[in-house]
C-alpha cells in the first residue's frame, strides 16, 4: 500500500474513532442522534472497503503537509507561504523530470515544462496539507514518468535533511545545478517562513523538523555543482564493456581517472576500445561533474564520451 492511499486509510480509521465515541456517549433517549451516527459510521466503512480495492496507483502524486508559524493547527495556512512553497515544490519536479530525461538545459525555460504539472485535488487534515496529483483521462499499467520524477524529488529531498553526510554526497553527485539551486529555493523558504514538512509519495514518508529543515537549507546553500566538458590526453587502461565503465591514466598529475562510459557507446565498440586503445596514447574527451561544499571539492566523476588521437 502505498504512502497516501494508507494515509487516506488512516484518515478515515480516524473519524471512524471519532464517531464511534460519540456513539459510546448517548443515551437511549438520543434516538435521531444514533441514527445519524451509525449512517456516518457505515458511510466510513464503505469507504475502507473501495480504498482497499482500488488499483495500483501509477499516476504521480504526493501530499505537503505543512507545520509551524505559517500555519493555523488545521484551519489554515498563509497564502502567500502556501502559494510559494508549493510553486517550488512544481518547479523542483519540474527539473528533476528534465534531468531524468536528460533534456534539462544550463539555463533558459524547462523543455516540455507541461508534461511535469501537478493539480491541486485535496487539502488534506494533518497540519495543513495540499494534496497534488497527475491529471490523466486514462489509468497506466506502469509509472508514468512524472511520478517516478516526483517519487525521485522526494528521495533527494530526504537525502538534504537527513543526518547521514554520505548519503547526502551521493545524491548530489548526480545532480544538475539547476536542480540543487531549487532545491535551495524551497528548503529556504521553508526555514524563513518558520514552517516544518512532511512530505508522502508512493511509499515516501518523510518528515522535517526544524533542525532537518536548517540542515538542509545550509547544505543546499553551500554546495555547487560544476558540469564541463574536458579533453585529457594519456592513455586508456581498459573499459569494461558491460558495466560502461573506463579506466584512464592521464600524463598529468592526475594520476588514474575512473568512471563510466557514455550509455551511447555499444558493449561491442567498447571491446573495440579494448583492442585499439589501450595503453596507446590518446585523447580522451570527457564529462566531468565537481561537488564542492564551501568551496572545497568533496566529489569528481567522469563520463568517457569519446576517444582519438593525439594532436600535436
Amino acid at each position: 500500500m502505498t504512502g497516501i492511499r494508507k494515509l487516506e486509510r488512516d484518515l478515515v480509521f480516524a473519524d471512524m474513532a471519532a464517531v464511534s465515541a460519540l456513539l459510546d456517549q448517548l443515551t437511549d433517549e438520543d434516538v435521531m442522534a444514533r441514527f445519524g451516527l451509525e449512517a456516518r459510521l457505515e458511510e466510513l466503512r464503505e469507504q475502507v472497503k473501495k480504498l482497499n480495492a482500488l488499483p495500483v496507483v501509477t499516476n504521480a502524486s504526493a501530499i505537503l503537509f505543512f507545520g509551524g508559524r505559517p500555519v493555523t493547527g488545521s484551519q489554515g495556512i498563509e497564502s502567500e507561504f502556501a502559494g510559494s512553497a508549493v510553486t517550488k515544490f512544481q518547479d523542483l519536479v519540474a527539473k528533476v523530470l528534465a534531468q531524468d530525461s536528460g533534456v534539462l538545459g544550463q539555463r533558459g525555460v524547462v523543455p516540455n515544462k507541461g508534461a511535469s504539472t501537478l493539480h491541486i485535488t485535496n487539502v488534506v487534515r494533518g497540519s495543513f496539507g495540499f494534496q497534488l496529483e497527475e491529471m490523466r483521462e486514462q489509468e497506466q499499467l506502469v509509472d508514468t514518468s512524472l511520478k517516478t520524477a516526483v517519487d525521485d524529488t522526494l528521495l533527494l529531498l530526504d537525502a538534504f535533511g537527513e543526518p547521514d553526510e554520505d548519503r547526502f554526497q551521493e545524491a548530489v553527485a548526480s545532480l544538475d545545478q539547476r536542480v540543487l539551486g531549487t532545491a535551495c529555493e524551497f528548503f529556504d523558504l521553508i526555514r524563513q517562513g518558520g514552517a516544518t514538512l512532511r512530505l508522502v509519495a508512493g511509499e515516501i514518508d518523510h518528515s522535517y523538523g526544524a533542525e532537518a529543515i536548517s540542515r538542509a537549507a545550509e547544505r543546499a546553500t553551500s554546495t555547487t555543482v560544476e558540469d564541463l566538458e574536458e579533453v585529457v590526453v594519456g592513455q586508456l587502461a581498459g573499459v569494461l564493456p558491460d558495466a560502461h565503465q573506463f579506466e584512464f591514466r592521464a600524463a598529468d598529475d592526475r594520476g588514474v581517472l575512473r568512471g563510466r562510459v557514455d550509455r551511447g557507446i555499444d558493449t561491442n565498440t567498447l571491446a573495440q576500445f579494448n583492442r585499439d586503445w589501450v595503453n596507446v596514447t590518446a585523447r580522451a574527451h570527457l564529462l566531468v561533474k565537481r561537488v564542492r561544499r564551501n568551496d572545497v571539492l568533496t566529489r569528481e566523476s567522469f563520463v568517457l564520451t569519446r576517444l582519438d588521437n593525439e594532436v600535436a
